[in-house]
């Protein structure tokens, strides 16, 4: 996309109000203005604070954020809770976030647009004073959906306003039309949890027993939810005390002279990373399926990071506009996207400092798109495609950082979409229950650019995510888990291989009634999971299957527990799509829930065919993919065939040199040379790809073979051979028209020369070739 494009679109910006009613809520640049003469702020520092001190207090901040998440699961009895889906922030006393933890990465970025909020729209009245707790779960202010609770507290030292503290955390259950808060059904927010603006529940120290009271009707399950309250608002006041007590040890202008150093590192060392990268545009492409239950459609999303100098720019444009049906969401999310990735990548050694580096950000999105959607649309049951629009962001990520050698070393690709399973119903007592079903998180990582993912490790997005044991997953529900093991070929190949998922089958034990609601992200069930990068496959799809009336009593009644759903004789197998509603879970009945892996980075072919062979005997791949995808051939003895290899892997690329030229394919013209040379020595800007000079003119060629590509500015992928084929070429991935009726398909771009595999994509098949980086 051209600066003058992507200024039109801009364009449009102008003059949108961002007032939290109808678009999300952003605070102006003269948001300080508004505040109220009441509230005095503490902003003394001590200006010669010494190194030493400084990492005392560093490391006293990280700690009082792990010990808030503590008392949240200390304090909670929800799954959720233990399970970890929340996280924590310490703020400056103007909402920069100083500090985040080690949980769920987008979730509490919203802090800094819920704490502006509150003091630009309630300083005045009902006020702000030490020991108020406030509270909101509405998405258009700062929560990720309505049951992530934002909680917030200001900390006063001196009478000053010095700093906030905050969490945000998935309670259990807060209303709307289907148990558990994420209905797939609602057409709008309406029809969602109930949404609470913020307001003022602890007030001077005082919880507001009225207003828990009306906090707790709304929910199925109120004693359970008024414990997670509880917990949360203990959270808050836990770290303003241990903020408090660091005052007192070192002094509030040495604790406050470390928080804006934290800030200002933090900003300096994410600017210097930038400055070391070509400008340059990057996009990613993915889709959402199902607006609502049954939509046979596919829905646009688009990303695009605009890097200039020290500074990103961050847009929407090319995606969908907002739709009937929880689809979407809103601008908290699209900020708390990049801000959470931008921690985990480049700045992970900053203790999750997304403030300093959200000032050298701009944030772009055209309201009402599927990623900054306005009121009212529904927004509860499509919270997991953040988790898609999430990982995608990090393949964005590792195409910038791949530029400079020192950061290529922390490049990592994307890990798969959630498609999370909600279980609701009642046990043989009549107590009703409603909850995700955290078994299946044992997703695995995606692939790094020196090493393979790591297996079953979970969601990147929360880097402590837990998956329960088997025991308090059966205490707490009316199920049996029957097996839960690592599954074959759901890890994207590559030269590094992403981890794989795992995949875990239960049956209802002593249950009133069960019903199955599903929330795929993405196209987790249709097309792929992750997606690689640099000629890296995705990881295939997430199955949801419900085997009915199954011969399970048989198989105890010999005391064997199936170590496979394929033992057990069944009446059907069904395959549940990503999103769906109430689906009966009787007596007899299993469930078998496939979760998938990371994206895998580089040409398959140049992965080391003993490390296949190794992967083969460890059950992470199979011999027909180790065949098709890898080229590696596996003897009947189990070990590699090294002559067999060699001769399949020139087969395949022999093959590649068939495909047609990309230009030709899209029917757009071969770019010509128009960048003059620059006199710099030639720089890797992807693994397969060098910048450099040619006579009189700046070059992308192949980093394999040395032939000349195409022009320094140009889109690179119409200079190479494509390959367009069912996206059942990817291993264990079954025909997409299953659950769309719009044709997806599967491409592959290698070099002309060498055949290497350069890049791969899943797009609807009338898709031009996305310009996934643009230098300039």
């Amino acid at each position: 996309m051209t600066d003058d494009l992507r200024g039109e679109r801009m364009g449009a910006l102008d003059g949108i109000e961002w007032d939290g009613w109808t678009h999300s809520y952003r605070p102006a640049p003269d948001w300080r203005d508004r505040l109220s003469s009441k509230l005095r702020f503490n902003t003394d520092v001590d200006e010669d604070l010494d190194a030493i001190t400084f990492e005392v207090l560093r490391n006293r901040l990280w700690t009082i954020n792990i010990g808030h998440g503590d008392t949240l699961t200390r304090m909670s009895g929800s799954p959720i809770f233990q399970a970890l889906d929340f996280n924590m922030t310490l703020l400056s006393e103007d909402g920069e976030i100083v500090m985040g933890a080690p949980f769920m990465q987008y979730l509490n970025t919203g802090s800094t647009l819920l704490v502006r909020y509150v003091m630009e729209r309630m300083s005045e009245s009902p006020g702000i004073e030490d020991g108020d707790i406030f509270v909101a779960n509405d998405p258009w202010i700062g929560a990720s959906h309505q049951m992530d609770v934002c909680v917030a507290m200001p900390v006063f030292v001196n009478g000053g306003l010095f700093a906030w503290v905050s969490n945000a955390a998935q309670q259990y259950d807060l209303g709307g039309i289907v148990p558990g808060g994420w209905p797939q059904n609602a057409p709008d927010v309406f029809s969602d949890p109930v949404v609470f603006r913020p307001f003022k529940m602890v007030e001077k120290g005082v919880l507001r027993m009225d207003l828990e009271e009306m906090y707790r009707r709304q929910s199925r399950t109120p004693d359970m939810v008024a414990l997670d309250m509880r917990a949360q608002l203990a959270g808050c006041r836990f770290a303003a005390r241990r903020l408090c007590e660091a005052c007192d040890e070192f002094g509030a202008r040495a604790v406050k002279a470390g928080m804006r150093r934290i800030l200002d590192n933090a900003q300096k060392a994410f600017a210097r990373k930038l400055e070391r990268i070509p400008d340059c545009v990057l996009s990613e492409v993915l889709y959402f399926d199902e607006n609502l239950p049954g939509d046979r459609t596919t829905h646009r999303v688009q990303f695009n990071i605009t890097k200039r100098g020290s500074r990103l720019l961050v847009d929407n444009v090319g995606t969908d506009d907002q739709s009937e049906g929880p689809n979407g969401f809103t601008y908290t999310n699209f900020v708390g996207i990049v801000l959470g990735v931008t921690g985990q990548t480049l700045l992970h050694e900053h203790t999750f400092s997304v403030g300093g580096a959200e000032r050298q950000i701009d944030f772009h999105p055209l309201p009402g798109k599927l990623t900054c959607v306005d009121h009212p649309a529904a927004v509860s049951g499509g919270v997991l495609n953040i988790s898609s629009c999430y990982e995608r962001l990090r393949n964005i990520f590792t195409r910038l950082m791949i530029n400079d050698p020192e950061l290529a070393h922390d490049a990592s690709v994307s890990g798969p979409d959630t498609p999370l399973t909600v279980i609701a119903g009642t046990n043989d007592r009549g107590n009703f229950f409603g909850t995700a079903l955290t078994e299946a998180c044992g997703f695995g990582g995606g692939a790094r650019s020196h090493m393979d993912g790591v297996e079953t490790c979970g969601s990147s997005s929360d880097p402590l995510i837990r998956m329960p044991n088997v025991e308090d997953s059966e205490q707490f529900y009316p199920i049996l888990v029957l097996y839960r093991r690592q599954a074959e070929d759901t890890g994207g190949a590559g030269r590094w291989r992403g981890g794989v998922g795992n995949e875990v089958a239960i049956t209802p034990y002593r249950a009133g009634g069960i019903e199955i609601i599903t929330n795929a992200a993405g196209q987790s069930v249709s097309t792929n999971q992750a997606a690689g990068v640099f000629g890296g496959y995705p990881s295939p799809t997430a199955h949801y299957q419900m085997l009915t009336q199954t011969d399970l009593a048989k198989h105890w009644e010999c005391k064997h527990m199936p170590r496979t759903v394929d033992e057990l004789e069944r009446a059907e197998r069904l395959r549940l799509r990503g999103k769906s509603n109430g689906t009966p879970f009787r007596d007899g009945d299993a469930l078998l829930l496939v979760v998938c892996g990371g994206g895998g980075y580089g040409d398959p072919l140049e992965r080391e065919p003993s490390k296949v062979g190794y992967d083969v005997a460890g059950g992470y791949v199979s011999a027909d993919a180790a065949l098709r995808v890898y080229g590696v051939a596996i003897a009947d003895s189990g070990d590699v065939d090294f002559a067999a290899t060699s001769r399949r892997r020139n087969e395949i690329r022999a093959e590649r040199g068939r495909w047609r030229p990309a230009a030709e394919f899209f029917g757009e013209p071969v770019p010509a040379l128009t960048s003059p040379a620059t006199g710099a020595p030639p720089r890797p800007v992807h693994e397969y790809l060098i910048e450099r000079d040619e006579a009189r003119h700046r070059v992308l060629a192949c980093a394999r073979c040395g032939v000349v590509l195409t022009d320094y500015r140009a889109n690179y992928k119409l200079a190479l051979l494509v390959e367009q084929a069912d996206v059942s070429l990817i291993p264990t991935v079954g025909d997409p028209r299953v659950f769309l009726d719009e044709d997806m398909v599967f491409r592959r771009y290698c070099c002309p020369a060498c055949q290497v595999l350069m890049s791969t994509e899943v797009v609807r098949a009338a898709e031009p070739a996305l310009a996934e980086v643009l230098f300039t």
